[in-house]
């Protein structure tokens, strides 16, 4: 009788023991789960942090150097590496199609972000205002009163000038009237200066200089040829001549017949804009 409540004592004993043997190796697991699901997270955060990286270096590379850029390359990290991919689409009149692909990759975790967005690097092709004779490219004067259209695309200043181009206050007229598919502003590094009205008959319009509005007098008057939304994208901000905020940079849709003059509400013309301003720029973000 002893002999077997011994045994059965022996027995328990055993039993106890694979149970906690057993509960013991599943904590281990469990802490490896643990371990191996935070060094997940980390390697995904670092891996984002690259391809963020690799997309701010290929901004800058299309906006500083070369705005034609395209193809793919790979850059080493101490915590890993990061693959861009800059493709481009022409579009005509003097638009690209610009998407870019942004790989950070540590240890066998990857993140992606993307980045498609309209860029205006030059308008080759496009219609000189100077040829239309409405606007003095040599003296960078917008003549009122003239109500000439232009082809598909119609420019208006010229690369690295050191002056502005200026809509000047007129007595025999009160505004002008500028009219294509497509308008480009390319007053930079200076601005576009307001005095009197100026109309915009154009589906798409593009200032890529500073626009400055007379409190008094000057206004931008939007129109759509079929009456539609018109497209347009600051690259800086409109101020007035006290260099007071009237709009910020960004791509606008305004209405077809909308006005912006120097005395508009900031708050209310914000509420048509539809993407902030990325330099050079019409964009959307996307993470994959």
């Amino acid at each position: 009788m002893l002999s077997s409540q011994k045994g059965s004592a022996l027995i328990m004993v055993m039993l106890v023991a694979a149970v906690l043997l057993l509960l013991c190796t599943s904590l281990i697991d469990l802490n490896n789960v643990d371990m191996q699901i935070s060094l997940n997270q980390r390697d995904s955060l670092q891996a984002y942090y690259l391809a963020e990286t690799g997309m701010e270096s290929a901004l800058y590379v299309l906006k500083k150097y070369d705005p034609y850029y395209t193809g793919i390359s790979t850059t080493g990290f101490p915590e890993g590496n990061v693959t861009v991919s800059v493709s481009a689409q022409e579009e005509g009149y003097c638009g690209r199609s610009i998407t870019i692909i942004s790989t950070g990759k540590v240890g066998r975790v990857r993140e992606q972000i993307s980045l498609q967005f309209q860029s205006y690097p030059s308008c080759k092709g496009a219609t000189g205002g100077s040829a239309l004779g409405w606007y003095d490219e040599t003296g960078g004067i917008i003549v009122p009163g003239k109500h000439l259209s232009g082809e598909e695309a119609i420019t208006l200043g010229l690369p690295g000038r050191n002056f502005p181009i200026v809509l000047e206050k007129s007595e025999e007229e009160s505004h002008a009237h500028f009219s294509a598919a497509k308008l480009y502003f390319i007053s930079k590094p200076t601005s576009l200066v307001v005095e009197e009205t100026l109309e915009l008959s154009t589906a798409k319009a593009v200032f890529l200089g500073r626009v400055i509005l007379c409190p008094q007098g000057g206004n931008l008057h939007f129109m759509h040829p079929t009456n539609g939304p018109v497209h347009v994208y600051f690259r800086d901000s409109i101020v007035t001549m006290e260099q007071r905020v009237v709009l910020e940079a960004g791509v606008y849709h305004f209405p077809h017949g909308y006005n912006i003059g120097g005395t508009a509400n900031p708050s209310e013309l914000g509420y048509f804009r539809v993407l902030p301003a990325v330099p050079g720029t019409m964009m959307r973000w996307g993470r994959e």
